[in-house]
């Protein structure tokens, strides 16, 4: 099987529906992105589990439902758009919009868009809407596919938060990354990723002469612990009481994305560092 056929049955619903939507029309080209939706936000950890599956039977779209957010449009009826003024595809967006809330009941939702708005202001809002961040456009921005460039701006929101130093990978002389982990509300010790972006040659240093006293034969997780990052060599294990900074994107089941040290933490009791915290 195909690749584009893979993608299609992971993802039958919003195939299906886009072709119920404009499937009568001529060529169209949409740029967006799938979510699972938590609570009225976009949920890493569940389209995980989705994207796992390689054929979503009806039940499992039922439980796990996916939505389509389409938010540019490159070509309607057969138009190619990459040269159109972005707030001209917006347009087309919406007419598209309309279809598809005419229709009613289909997983696609266009996401909103805000104009002459303060991109400060902006951020906040979605900080405090528990976001993942902004996407800032030119409103005369041209779509330059597959390139990066000034007139869109990305910025991603990361929360920072305090994690234990559980187990570590590297050398007699350096630590390459961290195992880290966190107690539980009710008291157990879990694992939730691991950390090497923002280690600098100092710091993997001093960490390493620091954990020669804690190292210890056994894992601290009460469970079998998960393999070492990246298939890095073997992970040496500490005692949980080196309690570090880190910030990141999200905490999910399977750990924290895409996670930054940023230094240690002396004044924080080990104790009190709750994965639900994070």
């Amino acid at each position: 099987m195909d690749p584009q056929s893979q993608r299609r049955d992971r993802l039958l619903e919003v195939a299906e529906a886009l072709s119920t939507a404009f499937g009568g029309g001529g060529r169209i080209v949409l740029d967006g992105a799938i979510v699972v939706m938590d609570r009225g936000r976009p949920s890493f950890g569940l389209l995980q589990r989705r994207l796992g599956v390689a054929h979503a039977t009806k039940p499992l779209q039922r439980r796990i439902p996916v939505t389509y957010l389409p938010f540019d449009a490159l070509v309607r009826n057969g138009v190619e758009l990459l040269r159109v003024p972005y707030l001209d595809r917006r347009a087309e967006l919406a007419e598209l919009e309309s279809i598809v809330e005419k229709i009613g009941g289909l997983p696609i939702a266009v996401p909103p868009h805000w104009e002459s708005q303060n991109g400060r202001v902006m951020l906040n809002a979605a900080r405090s809407a528990q976001m993942k961040g902004i996407v800032a456009k030119r409103s005369n921005s041209i779509y330059l596919p597959g390139q990066r460039n000034r007139s869109w701006i990305k910025t991603a929101i990361r929360t920072r938060g305090t994690v234990l130093a559980i187990g570590f990978v590297g050398s007699s002389r350096s630590v390459a990354a961290l195992v880290l982990g966190g107690y539980t509300a009710d008291g157990r010790l879990e694992q939730v990723g691991h950390v090497s972006s923002g280690l600098s040659v100092s710091a993997r240093r001093q960490l390493r002469e620091e954990f020669r006293s804690l190292e210890r034969p056994t894992s601290p997780l009460p469970d079998d612990p998960a393999a070492a990052p990246d298939g890095d060599g073997d992970v040496r294990w500490l005692t949980p009481v080196t309690v570090v900074e880190v910030d990141f994107r999200e905490l999910t089941s399977r750990g924290l994305r895409h996670p930054s040290y940023k230094g240690r933490r002396l004044d924080i009791d080990p104790a009190s560092v709750r994965v639900e915290d994070l």
